[in-house]
């Protein structure tokens, strides 16, 4: 190892030179300020992705030790042997996005050449295309959701608690691990997330409406987060997210449920929502865009692609 230290340090030091925290990346977007990092979290999905290509190099090309002998054959061949691998669309798309933002950070520190080839052109330049995950739009039965919570609640208290909060408001799990008291109003029945501060995807702030029947809910929610000097509603909030996932598995192992992990809550949630919209009249146009905007996403395309499965949509239409 060289005075520059291991290949997975020096990628790591290059991320962090374009790391600035504490600003939205829409606003980035928007403005096409792109060489940025903005957000804690992806900053540590980036820099666990450059440790993993750091170590898969360090088998296959034993001879390179600096960043700066690191080539566009090498990326290649490591997002190749993903392919060989069978990794899944969507984890092979974020390791692109790591790449791709390590290649604009080594320029920008100088550890590439201004003038040297990119490590993976995007398809315009003769690059791959982007890879993603199957969308799977199946969420859990409402009965299998229940059944999920009240098994987790009694074993572990706050997790129960969290993904009670994304079965009634759809949250992301990031997002409801981070809610705070501040962030609910009992009088209007919504959740309001700032954005960056709530973890919100992107940085996109919103407003969420609960139903008037889940208002126990948050009655218990912010009853917890009374106990809690920073105004946060949970604690250990780093992790809560894993503690989250493994217990859901648990859970849907426990009585025979297909893993859908705590996503498919988002997608129970979603399924719900667009239902009792169209119960009310509002039509398919305006139910899938007031789901989305419920959920986060800009899109309804995608509403329709991964969270309402074909079957609720049709049904929805053939309901008199």
């Amino acid at each position: 190892m060289g005075k520059e230290g291991s290949l997975a340090y020096q990628m790591m030091k290059a991320l962090q030179g374009v790391f600035r925290p504490g600003h939205s990346s829409r606003e980035d977007r928007k403005h096409r300020r792109t060489e940025y990092i903005r957000g804690i979290s992806t900053m540590r999905s980036m820099v666990a992705d450059a440790f993993g290509f750091a170590r898969w190099i360090h088998g296959a090309y034993p001879e390179i030790h600096l960043l700066r002998q690191v080539t566009p054959e090498v990326a290649q061949a490591y997002l190749d042997e993903l392919v060989r691998r069978d990794v899944s669309g969507g984890r092979i798309g974020r390791v692109t996005a790591t790449l791709r933002k390590l290649d604009a950070a080594c320029r920008r520190t100088s550890a590439f050449a201004a003038d040297a080839p990119q490590l993976l052109p995007v398809a315009e330049k003769g690059g791959m295309r982007g890879f993603h995950s199957d969308p799977r739009p199946v969420p859990y039965e409402d009965e299998d959701a229940d059944r999920i919570v009240a098994h987790v609640k009694e074993r572990d208290p706050q997790v129960g608690m969290l993904l009670e909060l994304m079965r009634v408001a759809g949250l992301r799990v990031s997002e409801a691990a981070f809610l705070r008291i501040c962030d609910m109003d009992l009088d209007a029945m919504t959740i309001t997330l700032k954005g960056a501060v709530n973890h919100t995807k992107g940085g996109r702030p919103r407003e969420i409406s609960i139903a008037r029947e889940n208002r126990p809910v948050l009655v218990a929610l912010m009853e917890l987060g009374s106990r809690h000097p920073d105004g946060h509603v949970f604690t250990s909030r780093r992790s809560l997210a894993s503690r989250a996932r493994v217990w859901v598995r648990k859970a849907c192992e426990a009585f025979g449920i297909e893993p859908l992990g705590t996503h498919g809550l988002r997608k129970t949630f979603a399924t719900q929502e667009f239902c009792e919209m169209m119960g009310a009249g509002m039509g398919e146009k305006a139910s899938v865009r007031a789901v989305a905007r419920q959920l986060g996403h800009c899109r309804t395309s995608v509403v329709k692609q991964s969270y309402l499965s074909p079957e609720v949509l049709f049904s929805a239409r053939e309901e008199p």
